[in-house]
């Protein structure tokens, strides 16, 4: 042994191999080479040519509180490919050019937990029906599960089911990043499905206090003023308005908050003061829907208050600056033939006869298909008060 090493290395300083211990050295390296590629085949699986290929596909769906449904957008991998796939909208994938042999199949989403379908055996140029065809389920996070099953009771109109989820999901998961989300339904579901307000502004506070910097805060805050408006607390209406303006400088909601201040004093006879805060919604925001319905309810605060001209020139003002204004929240229901007829009523409390059936003619020649809130057709309204008029003031 010591003279084939000495051998070895006085071959190694010589300018030609060795017809001898070369060949030996480089048989053993070959050797050893294939036993190495071998193994890596058994333990791949694959012991066919790693250029024959195959495909996958299948079906993803989610399990939920009351059935499953497809889960779109899912990552799927396989072992054996670098090709990826999400699910479409059926809760559909494919994956081609996988490796033949035994596979796993991953799952990944947000919210889910990993999901991993073993031994998934792909056939040579054929496309394998993961889990037989079936659809492979997976149940979300225990936090999303239920905080989806609220929302699916709520898009069903079952709001008792879906505040006792919501409130499931607090109770167990009160870190979980859904928990906002859920006490917002809950709230939500309390003022606007049941009128609830007592309940419902005890469960926007809860928000407010344990999540202020949620996403539904302005939210939340705008709900607080709507229960104490719902419920005629006006004064404490105005707080929680005004904190939506002062305290949420990105909300979307202070036209809505300011409109509102305004029908408050409205409500309160502040009728002054109500003007004053109606033209802060043109002032302040005169592009939103809430800037003609704002002059109307100037002019109609002069009404209250019994200014009637004034009221009369405000309700003018509402015609002619937006002529084709509708109220918020309608399709087609003009602002303007409200007004009009309002002008005719307004001489009618002056005792300018003339001047009340000229305006109510006005209503009837130009807003023929005009209608109140209920329905009912404004210019009905106007003859019968030409009528009226035409009876008791009959040389007007």
């Amino acid at each position: 042994m010591l003279l084939l090493i000495k051998n070895f290395k006085k071959i190694k300083n010589d300018k030609g191999p060795s017809p001898v211990i070369f060949p030996v050295i480089f048989g053993k390296f070959i050797f050893l080479l294939f036993l190495i590629s071998f193994s890596l085949l058994l333990l791949t699986g694959c012991l066919s040519s790693p250029l024959t290929k195959g495909s996958v596909e299948g079906y993803v769906y989610e399990e939920t509180v009351i059935d499953t449904c497809p889960l779109e957008e899912a990552l799927i991998s396989i072992d054996g490919s670098t090709n990826t796939a999400l699910t479409d909208e059926d809760g559909y994938f494919r994956i081609d050019e996988v490796s033949i042999g035994s596979q796993t199949l991953t799952i990944i989403k947000e919210g889910y937990p990993k999901y991993h379908l073993l031994n998934v055996f792909i056939d040579e140029e054929k496309t394998t029906q993961a889990y037989g065809g079936n659809p492979i389920i997976i149940k979300p996070n225990g936090d999303k599960y239920l905080f989806d099953g609220g929302v699916i009771y709520y898009n069903l109109e079952d709001y008792s089911a879906a505040i006792t989820t919501f409130q499931q999901m607090l109770d167990d998961f009160p870190e979980s990043s859904y928990a906002d989300d859920a006490q917002y339904y809950i709230a939500y579901i309390n003022e606007k499905k049941f009128g609830y307000y007592s309940r419902a502004l005890l469960e926007y506070y809860v928000l407010l206090i344990n999540y202020p910097d949620s996403i539904w805060a302005d939210d939340a805050q705008l709900g607080m003023g709507n229960c104490y408006y719902s419920n005629s607390e006006y004064s404490n209406a105005i707080v929680e308005y005004q904190k939506v303006i002062n305290d949420y400088p990105n909300s979307p909601f202070h036209a809505f908050a300011q409109f509102y201040i305004g029908h408050s004093y409205r409500y309160s006879y502040g009728f002054a003061q109500a003007v004053i805060e109606f033209k802060k919604v043109i002032d302040n925001y005169s592009e939103s829907e809430y800037a003609a319905p704002a002059q109307y309810y100037i002019a109609y605060s002069y009404y209250e208050a019994q200014n009637y001209n004034q009221a009369i020139l405000k309700f003018q003002i509402t015609i002619d600056n937006y002529p084709d204004s509708i109220w918020q929240n309608e399709s087609e229901r003009l602002i303007a033939p409200c007004a009009q007829y309002y002008i005719g009523w307004c001489y009618e409390k002056l005792e300018q006869w003339s001047l009340a059936i000229i305006a109510y003619q006005k209503v009837i020649d130009n807003y023929p298909d005009s209608t109140w809130s209920d329905g009912s057709l404004i210019i009905e309204y106007a003859q019968s008060r030409i009528d009226w008029i035409n009876e008791n003031y009959p040389t007007s």
